[in-house]
């Protein structure tokens, strides 16, 4: 999960949130800000060197926001940019990148147990994410594949989760 977090010269902030495994892989969005005036100014016109222009809230790349909102920072429109990367690997990762539910996370637990994940397999891959040429030399495709298909599913189940937290109802 990448976490960018940016002040806006008047004060307000703003937390863009993306579940991706790697810079380059798209990934769901999750925005939220508490000025409006900085809200438009991040959504509106959104591009990076890659990319071209992006929709932010459709979903994109974690490399497309950062150039964008270091674009901004440059043009003197944003007071600060950050970037946090959280790892898979790391204990606090569950608590800090999904939602406070422990059948979420226990499931997070079970699709590493039944995919074949450890930690340490987890770890390697994610030190080594944010350098394609090191990804291509000691990955194969289908097990860059594997790795890829483990953010799908943490993704779906962050989607199949109810925003209300109420148990669906028996069918």
């Amino acid at each position: 999960m990448f976490i960018f977090h940016c002040t806006g010269t008047n004060g307000g902030e703003a937390q863009i949130r993306i579940q991706a495994l790697d810079w380059t892989q798209q990934g769901e969005v999750q925005f939220a800000c508490n000025d409006d005036g900085l809200a438009c100014l991040l959504l509106q016109g959104c591009r990076s060197d890659i990319g071209g222009y992006f929709n932010l809230l459709a979903g994109c790349k974690p490399v497309y926001v950062e150039q964008w909102l270091h674009y901004l920072e440059e043009a003197g429109k944003l007071k600060q940019v950050s970037c946090q990367v959280l790892q898979a690997g790391e204990p606090e990762y569950a608590r800090r990148a999904l939602p406070e539910d422990g059948e979420l996370q226990g499931l997070l637990e079970l699709v590493y147990q039944v995919g074949g994940f450890n930690r340490l397999q987890i770890a390697r891959y994610l030190k080594l994410r944010q350098k394609p040429s090191a990804l291509a030399t000691r990955y194969s495709k289908p097990e860059l594949e594997r790795y890829r298909l483990l953010n799908e599913v943490i993704c779906r189940l962050m989607r199949l989760k109810r925003p209300d937290g109420a148990p669906s109802p028996d069918r």
